[in-house]
């Protein structure tokens, strides 16, 4: 579907076909200017899209925050210990290397076969909270949040 982003204008979502290589993804649902992931989910804003279209890389969405901020809400009281509800940032945009996806996914742990930085604004269930900084090649990054540790999703 089509949302329209303050300060960037209109979007479109895009779920992607592969979780990781060789595991399909499930659709990301979209309602209204609701997005609702499902477990195994990865959403992508693009400039324009229709279904079934093969997204070029400079056709997903580059966000401008320099000076600007991002606000959403987030409803994580289901996602219990082990579950990781993540809202990241990465240069799909200005990656031209087709991932092991079958897109142009990529981020600082290669999970797709292609390294860039990464902005983990939220990794986060209903015990934990964290947001880490990433450059490329840089798995572990620089965390700061609460509960568990950065890859500890559990209650203590």
């Amino acid at each position: 579907g089509n949302f329209n982003i303050a300060g960037h204008g209109t979007a479109s979502l895009v779920s992607a076909v592969w979780n990781v290589p060789g595991d399909k993804a499930t659709e990301v649902e979209a309602s209204g200017n609701s997005i609702r992931p499902q477990l195994k989910s990865r959403g992508y804003f693009t400039e324009s899209c229709s279904k079934g279209d093969v997204v070029q890389h400079d056709r997903y969405s580059a966000l401008n925050l320099l000076g600007r901020r991002l606000s959403y809400t987030v409803d994580v009281s289901g996602a219990g210990c082990g579950c990781n509800v993540a809202l990241y940032l990465v240069a799909m945009r200005h990656n031209s290397m087709q991932s092991g996806c079958s897109d142009y996914y990529c981020d600082a742990a290669s999970v797709c076969g292609v390294a860039c930085a990464e902005i983990d604004i939220q990794e986060a269930n209903r015990h934990a909270w964290h947001s880490t900084l990433h450059g490329s090649h840089d798995p572990p990054g620089l965390s700061a949040g609460y509960g568990g540790g950065p890859r500890d999703w559990s209650e203590d």
